[in-house]
């Protein structure tokens, strides 16, 4: 829970020392996992799909820092202007030195050290118990609540606000602890439909445990009234991020969640209610503060020319990653080799692509496209399992939920670069392990199966 809470928290985990903290903890965790296997516990099993992808996105970076002679390297795709900067600037012994794939060394490493935050977070939220999982999942919920509140806070104090923690291109937006207001809305469009499952997984676990007014009782209404009261401050601040891709995919994935969440599972009313009530109560406040600054945004003018400046931008990555297939420039190296495509863009500098796929075809070549491919596959195997298939039991809502908040950051990460927050990725990771989880059951469920067996034994008897 430490690690997951603390992931978003500075700079949304995008500093040098942050983030060193974050993966010693990601090693610790992973460590943690091989040490149960000596102890006699297993580990659940993965579906063979997404640990082929895992393979291949942890491997290929490795293999792009192996040295390569000479020759080799100079025939891959898109290194002939580095090896002709060489022979104009290099001396013999320089010019004759192995070198990797990657055509910045140093930067494919960390981007791979960066990989053990969400393979650590995924791995990790599987062995917990569903209790213990929907406790990360409240907790979650109030942190991006809290974070909520800063934002808010931020947008009423103006630019010169404290709370902006020394960020001078927040330019009076939304952006909590994080530097960027798109960041900070994906984190919490990612959040909404969890909310919503652990609205509906409360009121079913209050249905089946008894009184509502003894002491559980009134801790799981005081735990629900939490919930909602920090799902409307994520969508008022949501409003707040100015981000409309961010928010257009928030509303997508409540969309989904009052759909899907209610599938032959009789919630229906309680599902559409949580949904309409986190939503009135959120727009409701947004236009209490004042909705200007945000429909200002939204003018065709505006979404006009953001369009024309994406489309360039996506055009110049294209061309970029094509000269560079099959191989790719190397993981994390976007920054340093994109300039070379730049021409027609504009003198801006882009340290990422603004598009994680086309970031991912441009950097890592054919295997990104496979890894793209085999872990969307594996997302709407295993989303189609649970909902068709899946059983009565509460935890399932939380699954879906979870699998659901993935679906608004995939969307969102078309058209900016979430993921490459370690913050987002570790939430992200975070959800992907509900989703993944065995779904072992509730204690409080097996206690209630067996009830009802014991009672149909008497009858029978």
């Amino acid at each position: 829970m430490l690690f997951v809470l603390a992931a978003p928290l500075v700079k949304g985990g995008n500093r040098a020392l942050p983030l060193a903290v974050l993966e010693l903890a990601a090693i610790g965790l992973l460590l943690g996992l091989v040490l149960r296997h000596p102890r006699g516990i297993g580990y659940p099993s993965l579906p063979r799909i997404l640990v082929a992808a895992g393979a291949v996105l942890l491997v290929y970076p490795l293999l792009q820092l192996v040295p390569l002679p000479p020759a080799w390297w100079r025939a891959l795709p898109g290194h002939a202007p580095y090896a002709e900067v060489i022979d104009t600037f290099a001396d013999a012994a320089a010019a004759g030195r192995w070198r990797p794939i990657s055509l910045v060394p140093a930067a494919t490493a960390y981007g791979w050290l960066a990989l053990l935050l969400p393979l650590a977070a995924v791995l990790a939220v599987r062995v917990l118990t569903p209790a213990r999982v929907a406790t990360l999942l409240v907790a979650m919920t109030v942190l991006a609540g809290l974070q909520s509140l800063i934002g808010l806070l931020q947008v009423v104090a103006g630019d010169a606000s404290m709370l902006y923690l020394g960020n001078r291109d927040a330019f009076g937006t939304a952006t909590g602890t994080f530097v960027n207001r798109n960041h900070l809305a994906a984190l919490l469009a990612m959040m909404l439909p969890p909310v919503v499952g652990l609205m509906v997984y409360q009121r079913r676990r209050a249905r089946h445990g008894g009184s509502r007014f003894d002491e559980a009782g009134a801790n799981l209404v005081a735990q629900r009234a939490l919930v909602f009261a920090s799902a409307a401050l994520m969508l008022l601040c949501l409003v707040f991020t100015r981000s409309r891709a961010g928010i257009a995919f928030a509303l997508a994935g409540l969309a989904c969640s009052s759909i899907l969440l209610v599938r032959g599972r009789g919630e229906t009313w309680h599902a559409r209610l949580a949904v309409g009530g986190v939503v009135v109560v959120g727009l409701a406040l947004a236009a209490a503060i004042g909705l200007a600054p945000v429909a200002e945004r939204l003018e065709p003018d505006a979404l006009r020319l953001s369009g024309a400046g994406r489309l360039a931008l996506y055009a110049a990555v294209l061309r970029g990653a094509v000269d560079l297939l099959p191989f790719g420039s190397g993981l994390s190296t976007f920054a340093s080799v994109f300039p070379r495509f730049q021409e027609g863009v504009g003198g801006a500098s882009y340290d990422y692509a603004h598009n994680d796929y086309l970031q991912a075809l441009f950097e890592l070549g054919v295997p990104g496209v496979l890894v793209v491919a085999l872990l969307v596959t594996g997302y709407v195997v295993r989303m189609a399992a649970l909902v068709r298939h899946g059983s009565e039991r509460s935890f399932t809502l939380l699954q879906i939920a979870a699998g659901i908040g993935l679906l608004p950051v995939m969307l969102h990460s078309a058209f900016d670069f979430p993921l490459r927050m370690p913050g987002n990725a570790v939430w992200f990771a975070t959800l992907a392990g509900v989703l993944l989880h065995p779904g072992l059951r509730d204690p409080g469920s097996a206690r209630a199966s067996s009830a009802g067996s014991a009672r149909g034994g008497r009858r029978g008897a």
